[in-house]
């Protein structure tokens, strides 16, 4: 299950507010100014999977920005 809902919507809102081409930091940026609630969820979900992992053992969840990046790769490759 995915850690943020409508995610899809809320990634091609933020793309379309910008006119042209955009960096990641400038994703990220518009994405925590807009969906501040989702950017603390993200964090507590990384958070929460860090304590609950063992030592040794590989890390099932991304760093948020990485989160962020990857679900910004699916929805391009998706909307291509």
């Amino acid at each position: 299950m995915s850690v943020i809902l409508k995610k899809d919507e809320k990634i091609q809102k933020i793309v379309e507010s910008f006119e042209d081409k955009f960096s990641f930091d400038d994703f990220l940026e518009k994405f925590i100014e807009l969906y501040p609630k989702d950017w603390k969820k993200i964090n507590a979900n990384y958070n929460k999977h860090k304590r609950k992992n063992k030592e040794g053992k590989s890390f099932p969840m991304p760093e948020p920005e990485q989160y962020l990046k990857n679900a910004l790769n699916v929805w391009q490759k998706k909307n291509k």
